[in-house]
């Protein structure tokens, strides 16, 4: 008797409809009435062959063996109807007087009416034990698809269109349709179709799930063109439960992302109108009053005075104008905006205006050899600005930043070198969060310059990220920071 029983991906390979074997295939039982309806005759015709050989026990043997395998292939009717003719042709053609149905030996008599309810009792134990076997089988091919369902979902097809394509594939249906609402009561929504997907204008309410659904809750699943039976609706509103959870779980995220983003939204509002009251009113207001001293008039203010506030302008108007760009370039990085004109480029075009006008002016080192690399120049410049003045507003007086670019295997490093304070290693990614500034309680860096409002490294790293740079940071051998771009060889892409 064949009890092995399909797990696993091998059990579900095989179209599920197959798997149930609750109930014989036609081929099977067709064969047991074949077997059941010619057995007994012809075994009848060879037996007889050997009628001076072989006795009546042999022969009970004989039709006995006929009847289990007519139970074994075809089940329990055939092999009933088959005990019933093997019964009769013992009656006819071996008990004496053969020729007729009357027995004369009482034992003969004995034996073939034992030998009637022995097969007709193994014939029903057998078709049993293969209806259960079958019933065994069916209701593992359950469980594994189940367990395969599970996995699909732990391993993270998890979306609507996954789990459709899932039961479509499991199924071996054509197409798979997927409904959800949000209440009782609500409109159902076609969350997910694969294959036969109803045809309707995207403005029309969404159709209802048609009467032959499974439905379970608030999710329903369909499997157009294939008929669904009573252990396909048990194993589709099992994980249809499943699906309202991993539906559920989908909607908490959506909402979870959008707190956050309405949360982010918030903090960056917050702390750019937190830095706009200072960083913002700061050079402005010195700007007013070089104005506002230059308005006064000649006669009240000598070559020297004037030239301090003619100066005060030209910084505070530059500070004002580093601000703005910043803020523009967080935007654009902010909604995807920034699209970069890359092309081969030598660092001696981008290094020099990149730190041009700012005070104390950092120390280049660009050797003449350096290889061309692929990156917008414009942006480049933006990346390497920011990361200089910020190391600049950061440096101990006297101690120029350095800026030192070298040929590293497939790529050009741009290292920005000062010998500041230095950041904690464990801080060191809060420095290119947008409006963060790690000594909030300090308006002032080292060399006097302004704090700033926390944008130039948040943009830098942005910037550099869409050239295909990279920004790293590392510790200055002494003390301090060192910011390193990683650009790629023209030659090499990016």
């Amino acid at each position: 008797m064949d009890t092995t029983l399909p797990t696993g991906a091998a059990a579900l390979r095989r179209p599920w409809l197959r798997q149930h074997g609750a109930r014989l295939g036609r081929r099977r039982t067709a064969v047991g009435w074949l077997l059941a309806v010619l057995g007994p005759p012809l075994l009848t015709a060879v037996l007889l062959q050997q009628r001076g050989v072989l006795g009546l026990p042999t022969d009970l043997m004989f039709f006995f063996t006929l009847v289990v395998t007519t139970a074994l292939v075809g089940g329990l009717y055939p092999s009933l109807a088959c005990a019933l003719l093997a019964s009769s042709h013992l009656n006819y053609f071996f008990t004496r007087p053969t020729g007729g149905l009357t027995i004369a030996d009482t034992e003969n008599a004995l034996a073939v009416v034992i030998f009637t309810l022995v097969a007709a009792a193994v014939a029903w134990i057998v078709g049993v034990a293969e209806r259960r076997s079958g019933e065994a089988r069916a209701a593992t091919g359950e469980a594994a698809l189940l367990a395969d369902l599970a996995r699909a979902v732990l391993r993270g097809r998890d979306t609507p269109r996954a789990l459709v394509e899932e039961l479509a594939e499991r199924f071996d249906a054509p197409g798979a349709r997927l409904y959800a609402r949000a209440e009782d009561g609500a409109p159902w929504e076609l969350v997910a179709a694969e294959g036969g997907a109803p045809d309707h204008d995207s403005h029309d309410q969404d159709p209802p799930p048609p009467a032959t659904a499974a439905v379970v809750g608030d999710v329903a699943i369909d499997l157009p063109g294939r008929a669904l039976d009573e252990r396909d609706r048990r194993v589709l509103g099992a994980f249809a439960g499943q699906v309202s959870l991993v539906l559920a779980r989908e909607r908490l995220r959506e909402r979870a992302v959008r707190a956050q983003e309405l949360e982010q939204g918030n903090a960056i509002r917050t702390a750019l109108l937190t830095a706009a009251s200072h960083d913002l009113r700061t050079p402005l207001a010195a700007t007013r009053a070089a104005v506002d001293g230059l308005a006064a008039g000649e006669a009240l203010l000598g070559p020297e005075d004037r030239g301090v506030l003619v100066e005060t302008i030209d910084r505070s108007t530059s500070r004002l104008e580093r601000l703005i760009d910043n803020l523009l370039d967080l935007s654009l990085l902010h909604t995807g905006a920034v699209r970069p004109d890359l092309r081969a480029v030598s660092l001696e075009e981008v290094v020099p205006l990149a730190v041009e006008g700012l005070e104390p002016a950092p120390e280049l080192d660009l050797p003449e050899d350096l290889p061309l690399v692929l990156t917008d120049p414009g942006l480049l410049e933006r990346v390497v600005a920011n990361l200089v003045a910020n190391a600049v507003r950061f440096a101990p007086a006297g101690v120029p930043v350095q800026v030192v670019a070298r040929a590293v295997g497939a790529a050009v490093e741009i290292r920005v070198v000062d010998t500041g304070p230095g950041v904690a290693p464990e801080e060191r990614e809060l420095m290119f969060a947008p409006f963060r500034r790690l000594a909030d309680d300090v308006d002032r860096g080292p060399t006097g310059g302004p704090a700033g409002m926390g944008l130039g490294l948040a943009v830098a790293r942005g910037l550099a990220e869409a050239v295909g740079a990279g920004v790293a940071v590392e510790d200055t051998p002494g003390g301090g920071l060192t910011m390193v771009v990683t650009v790629g060889l023209a030659g090499e892409g990016l």
